[in-house]
Protein backbone atom coordinates (compact mmCIF):
# COMPACT_ATOMS: atom_id res chain seq x y z
CA UNK A 1 0.00 0.00 0.00
CA UNK A 2 1.08 3.93 -1.13
CA UNK A 3 2.76 5.68 1.76
CA UNK A 4 -0.65 8.10 0.49
CA UNK A 5 -3.15 5.32 1.13
CA UNK A 6 -2.02 5.53 4.53
CA UNK A 7 -3.31 9.26 5.31
CA UNK A 8 -6.79 8.89 3.97
CA UNK A 9 -9.43 9.65 6.43
CA UNK A 10 -12.66 7.79 6.53
CA UNK A 11 -14.63 8.04 3.62
CA UNK A 12 -11.86 9.89 1.82
CA UNK A 13 -11.79 8.84 -2.05
CA UNK A 14 -8.59 9.83 -3.93
CA UNK A 15 -9.66 11.48 -7.31
CA UNK A 16 -6.54 11.41 -9.00
CA UNK A 17 -2.81 10.62 -8.80
CA UNK A 18 -0.43 13.04 -10.49
CA UNK A 19 3.54 13.00 -10.84
CA UNK A 20 5.84 15.66 -12.31
CA UNK A 21 7.06 15.29 -15.54
CA UNK A 22 9.48 13.06 -16.26
CA UNK A 23 11.10 16.35 -18.56
CA UNK A 24 11.06 17.57 -14.71
CA UNK A 25 13.53 14.92 -13.72
CA UNK A 26 15.95 15.33 -16.92
CA UNK A 27 16.65 18.56 -15.33
CA UNK A 28 16.90 17.92 -12.50
CA UNK A 29 19.49 15.27 -12.96
CA UNK A 30 21.23 15.79 -16.60
CA UNK A 31 23.83 17.96 -15.47
CA UNK A 32 25.00 15.08 -12.70
CA UNK A 33 24.76 12.15 -15.16
CA UNK A 34 26.92 13.95 -17.80
CA UNK A 35 29.23 14.57 -15.18
CA UNK A 36 29.50 11.38 -14.10
CA UNK A 37 29.92 10.07 -17.53
CA UNK A 38 32.77 12.38 -18.33
CA UNK A 39 35.08 11.16 -14.86
CA UNK A 40 34.39 8.06 -16.36
CA UNK A 41 35.78 8.83 -19.51
CA UNK A 42 38.50 10.50 -17.70
CA UNK A 43 39.38 7.35 -15.95
CA UNK A 44 39.27 5.22 -18.79
CA UNK A 45 42.25 8.07 -20.39
CA UNK A 46 44.34 7.77 -17.60
CA UNK A 47 43.87 3.90 -17.33
CA UNK A 48 44.95 3.08 -20.84
CA UNK A 49 47.06 6.47 -21.63
CA UNK A 50 48.78 7.16 -18.25
CA UNK A 51 51.76 4.67 -17.01
CA UNK A 52 52.95 5.53 -13.64
CA UNK A 53 49.78 7.09 -11.78
CA UNK A 54 46.94 6.19 -14.46
CA UNK A 55 45.90 4.01 -11.86
CA UNK A 56 45.47 5.46 -8.69
CA UNK A 57 44.12 8.52 -11.39
CA UNK A 58 41.95 5.92 -12.41
CA UNK A 59 40.95 5.04 -8.72
CA UNK A 60 40.53 8.73 -7.95
CA UNK A 61 38.44 9.47 -10.44
CA UNK A 62 35.75 6.50 -10.60
CA UNK A 63 35.34 7.34 -6.56
CA UNK A 64 34.79 11.09 -7.41
CA UNK A 65 32.32 9.90 -10.42
CA UNK A 66 30.43 8.64 -7.53
CA UNK A 67 29.54 11.75 -6.14
CA UNK A 68 27.24 13.55 -9.16
CA UNK A 69 25.97 9.67 -9.66
CA UNK A 70 24.61 9.44 -6.02
CA UNK A 71 22.80 12.86 -5.96
CA UNK A 72 21.07 11.85 -9.77
CA UNK A 73 20.04 8.59 -8.31
CA UNK A 74 18.75 10.59 -5.23
CA UNK A 75 16.52 13.06 -7.17
CA UNK A 76 15.45 9.75 -9.18
CA UNK A 77 14.13 8.27 -5.95
CA UNK A 78 12.55 11.88 -4.99
CA UNK A 79 11.19 12.43 -8.28
CA UNK A 80 9.67 8.70 -7.98
CA UNK A 81 8.16 8.69 -4.77
CA UNK A 82 6.72 12.30 -4.97
CA UNK A 83 2.82 12.29 -5.24
CA UNK A 84 0.06 14.70 -5.81
CA UNK A 85 -3.48 13.13 -5.30
CA UNK A 86 -6.74 15.29 -5.24
CA UNK A 87 -9.24 13.70 -2.94
CA UNK A 88 -12.73 14.28 -2.29
CA UNK A 89 -11.77 16.74 0.86
CA UNK A 90 -8.57 18.16 -0.41
CA UNK A 91 -4.87 18.16 -2.29
CA UNK A 92 -2.37 15.89 -1.06
CA UNK A 93 1.43 16.36 -1.55
CA UNK A 94 3.87 13.53 -0.65
CA UNK A 95 7.56 13.99 -0.98
CA UNK A 96 10.83 12.00 0.65
CA UNK A 97 12.27 8.41 0.38
CA UNK A 98 13.16 8.33 3.84
CA UNK A 99 11.81 11.16 5.87
CA UNK A 100 8.40 11.86 4.85
CA UNK A 101 6.56 15.16 4.56
CA UNK A 102 2.71 15.88 3.41
CA UNK A 103 1.33 19.00 2.75
CA UNK A 104 -2.61 19.31 2.20
CA UNK A 105 -5.04 22.24 1.19
CA UNK A 106 -8.93 21.57 2.44
CA UNK A 107 -10.90 21.62 -1.31
CA UNK A 108 -13.39 24.64 0.99
CA UNK A 109 -9.91 26.80 1.19
CA UNK A 110 -9.62 26.72 -2.68
CA UNK A 111 -10.50 30.03 -4.18
CA UNK A 112 -8.91 29.44 -7.61
CA UNK A 113 -6.72 27.70 -9.76
CA UNK A 114 -4.64 29.09 -12.73
CA UNK A 115 -2.67 26.62 -15.35
CA UNK A 116 0.43 27.69 -17.23
CA UNK A 117 1.75 26.40 -19.83
CA UNK A 118 4.69 26.86 -22.24
CA UNK A 119 4.81 26.12 -26.09
CA UNK A 120 7.14 22.95 -25.16
CA UNK A 121 4.44 22.26 -22.58
CA UNK A 122 1.67 22.17 -24.71
CA UNK A 123 4.34 19.75 -26.51
CA UNK A 124 4.92 17.60 -23.92
CA UNK A 125 2.23 17.39 -22.21
CA UNK A 126 3.07 19.00 -18.40
CA UNK A 127 2.24 22.02 -16.77
CA UNK A 128 2.53 24.65 -13.93
CA UNK A 129 -0.26 24.84 -11.34
CA UNK A 130 -1.31 27.34 -9.13
CA UNK A 131 -3.70 26.91 -6.50
CA UNK A 132 -4.96 30.15 -4.80
CA UNK A 133 -6.20 29.83 -1.21
CA UNK A 134 -7.07 31.73 1.89
CA UNK A 135 -3.66 30.22 3.11
CA UNK A 136 0.11 30.52 2.76
CA UNK A 137 0.48 27.02 3.92
CA UNK A 138 0.01 24.01 2.09
CA UNK A 139 -0.08 22.60 -1.48
CA UNK A 140 -0.21 26.36 -3.42
CA UNK A 141 2.32 25.68 -6.45
CA UNK A 142 2.65 22.54 -8.49
CA UNK A 143 5.53 23.12 -10.97
CA UNK A 144 5.84 20.31 -13.93
CA UNK A 145 3.13 18.04 -13.60
CA UNK A 146 1.93 15.88 -16.03
CA UNK A 147 -1.20 16.44 -17.71
CA UNK A 148 -2.56 19.31 -16.16
CA UNK A 149 -5.73 19.25 -17.24
CA UNK A 150 -6.47 16.22 -15.68
CA UNK A 151 -6.01 17.69 -12.68
CA UNK A 152 -7.45 20.96 -12.47
CA UNK A 153 -10.82 19.02 -13.91
CA UNK A 154 -10.34 16.79 -11.23
CA UNK A 155 -9.30 19.17 -8.57
CA UNK A 156 -12.58 21.43 -9.76
CA UNK A 157 -15.01 18.81 -10.03
CA UNK A 158 -13.83 17.06 -6.73
CA UNK A 159 -14.50 21.04 -5.47
CA UNK A 160 -17.57 21.52 -6.18
CA UNK A 161 -19.07 17.79 -5.32
CA UNK A 162 -17.74 18.49 -1.70
CA UNK A 163 -20.11 21.76 -1.60
CA UNK A 164 -22.57 19.63 -2.85
CA UNK A 165 -22.40 17.71 -0.06
CA UNK A 166 -21.92 20.18 2.50
CA UNK A 167 -25.10 21.79 1.74
CA UNK A 168 -27.83 20.70 4.36
CA UNK A 169 -30.58 17.91 2.88
CA UNK A 170 -32.98 19.67 1.16
CA UNK A 171 -36.05 18.36 3.32
CA UNK A 172 -39.81 18.64 2.00
CA UNK A 173 -41.90 20.93 4.05
CA UNK A 174 -44.59 19.04 5.80
CA UNK A 175 -48.24 19.05 4.11
CA UNK A 176 -50.57 20.91 5.99
CA UNK A 177 -53.29 18.10 7.20
CA UNK A 178 -56.59 19.13 5.66
CA UNK A 179 -58.40 16.75 8.34
CA UNK A 180 -56.72 19.00 11.26
CA UNK A 181 -57.99 22.21 9.53
CA UNK A 182 -61.84 21.24 8.72
CA UNK A 183 -61.44 20.00 12.74
CA UNK A 184 -60.35 23.18 13.63
CA UNK A 185 -63.25 25.12 11.49
CA UNK A 186 -65.83 22.86 12.70
CA UNK A 187 -64.68 23.63 16.61
CA UNK A 188 -65.12 27.28 15.79
CA UNK A 189 -68.06 27.33 14.01
CA UNK A 190 -69.37 25.66 17.08
CA UNK A 191 -67.60 28.21 19.58
CA UNK A 192 -69.77 30.91 17.02
CA UNK A 193 -73.00 29.43 17.28
CA UNK A 194 -72.66 29.12 21.39
CA UNK A 195 -71.68 32.81 21.45
CA UNK A 196 -74.42 33.88 19.18
CA UNK A 197 -77.34 31.79 21.34
CA UNK A 198 -75.81 33.02 24.12
CA UNK A 199 -76.29 36.56 22.92
CA UNK A 200 -72.57 37.41 23.37
CA UNK A 201 -72.74 38.39 19.59
CA UNK A 202 -75.28 39.72 16.84
CA UNK A 203 -76.64 37.59 13.93
CA UNK A 204 -74.56 40.23 12.04
CA UNK A 205 -71.36 39.51 13.84
CA UNK A 206 -71.67 35.75 13.54
CA UNK A 207 -72.34 35.68 9.98
CA UNK A 208 -69.23 38.02 9.24
CA UNK A 209 -67.13 35.56 11.40
CA UNK A 210 -68.76 32.30 10.21
CA UNK A 211 -67.98 33.96 6.61
CA UNK A 212 -63.78 34.08 8.00
CA UNK A 213 -63.74 31.03 9.21
CA UNK A 214 -65.04 29.05 6.09
CA UNK A 215 -62.40 31.54 3.79
CA UNK A 216 -59.44 30.20 5.81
Amino acid sequence: MAYLDDLLADGELIKLRAHRHVLFLLLQTLLYVAGAIALWLLALFAYTRLDRVGEWLTLFLLALSIVPFCIAAYRFLAWKLEEFAVTNYRIVQVDGILNKRTFDSALEKVNDVEMRQSIFGRLFGYGDIQIITGSEIGVNSILGITDPFAFKRALMEAKVQGGRDSQPEHRPEPQYDENLRVGRSIQLLDSLQELRDSGLITDDEFELRRRQVLER
